[in-house]
């Protein structure tokens, strides 16, 4: 792949032709008479900024890059991945809509749009990742299939293409949620997606140490999505917007490598007499082993599993690690377990939890930068004492 368009940043005239885009911690910019102010707010294509609400350098050199890396149109940045998700589906669709959601996803997410969306008299029909359901859940009212890419925690795969198409034909967007994909690994908008979604607090990031979002895709519902924001608010800062400029230099060094290790890693974990499944999109026993090997480059740092044993097994487990830290998120330098029986879904029902294939013996793990042997090696004693 061409690391080239990850390093090389500068979409905006600097001045002073600084390597590095610089930072601009100004709330405020200035017009230097009434006559500059009338033609900036007579033009509908703005190349200068006015109030760091609505647009400021450093975030919108971000927001070009992104959208370069996902050869879409344009992009918006937010605070965080969770507005990321629910700001352009507010800025979207109104009263009597109806959307479809897949179920394998990320818990936050799934609530807003079982529980929030209907306060706004939206409905919402939900159904297994795979395009017959989905295109069996579509109605006269439909507006949008969202749906993650792939899914969190299970990794189904859609054939994006296929879905695509069909709702082209419809005149119904599909927005996809890359997070766990990253542009390394996929472009959904090269496959017919309307609108794609990052947590930037992921992949992008690296680090753990900071919290944003952006939504990129079609210029037209960009603007919107933008345009709605304005009156919420919800912007990312400069100084995390040059953080995340700095660190997706090695993004794709970064990704490259997890999806070597986690890949090893998964396999070693499918043959460990202490597993009873492993889910990983590019392992052969994924049940969309195949679709994930049309459209992504690698599968990520994440891989799901599920122990023999029951509740005190995954306690022995979790607590028998050494490098393997407890902890949300991922795709950081350091890895991580996340049990979601207790992390996410604690509160979920049970029969809820059962619906989402959450068990008392599941863990997701992110697969960090450490030496492979180590890691191995960690996860081999941790199940030994199971």
């Amino acid at each position: 792949m061409s690391f080239t368009k990850y390093i090389h940043q500068s979409f905006l005239e600097d001045p002073f032709h600084s390597l590095n885009v610089p930072i601009y911690p100004s709330s405020v910019f200035l017009f230097s008479d009434i006559e500059e102010l009338i033609n900036f707010v007579s033009k509908k294509e703005k190349k200068r900024f006015e109030y760091s609400r609505y647009g400021n350098p450093t975030n919108r050199n971000l927001e070009l890059l992104i959208t370069a890396l996902e050869h879409t149109e344009d992009a918006c940045l937010f605070s965080s991945g969770m507005s990321a998700c629910t700001i352009p589906i507010l800025a979207i669709l109104e009263k009597g809509d109806h959307v479809v959601i897949t179920s394998d996803m990320y818990l936050k997410t799934f609530d807003f749009y079982r529980k929030i969306l209907k306060k706004y008299g939206i409905e919402c029909s939900i159904v297994f990742p795979e395009i017959k359901h989905i295109i069996n859940a579509l109605q006269k009212n439909t507006k949008i299939v969202f749906t993650e890419f792939p899914t969190n925690p299970f990794y189904y795969v859609i054939d994006l293409e296929t879905l695509s198409n069909v709702l082209k034909q419809k005149s119904i967007l599909l927005i996809i949620d890359s997070t766990l994909a990253s542009p390394v690994n996929c472009n959904p908008f090269l496959y017919g997606a309307d609108l794609v979604i990052h947590s930037l607090t992921k992949y992008f990031s690296g680090q753990n140490d900071l919290i944003g979002g952006v939504v990129t895709g079609k210029k037209i519902l960009v603007e919107k999505i933008r345009e709605f924001n304005g009156y919420l608010g919800a912007i990312l800062t400069a100084e995390v917007s040059y953080v995340l400029l700095r660190s997706i230099k090695t993004m794709p060094l970064r990704v490259n490598i997890q999806n070597q290790k986690a890949l090893e890693i998964a396999r070693f974990l499918e043959k460990h007499p202490k597993i009873h499944q492993v889910y990983y999109p590019l392992l052969e026993s994924h049940p969309n082993f195949s679709l994930a090997k049309k459209y992504l480059k690698g599968g990520g740092c994440l891989l799901t599993i599920e122990l023999k044993g029951n509740f005190e097994s995954l306690k022995t487990f979790c607590n028998s690690l050494k490098i393997f830290k407890i902890g949300p998120s991922f795709a950081s330098a350091e890895s991580l377990i996340d049990p979601p029986y207790i992390m996410s879904h604690w509160d979920v029902p049970d029969e809820e939890r059962q619906q989402m294939n959450i068990k008392e013996t599941t863990v997701r793990i992110s697969i960090g930068l450490e030496d492979t042997d180590d890691l191995i090696s960690d996860l081999d004693q941790a199940l030994s004492k199971i």
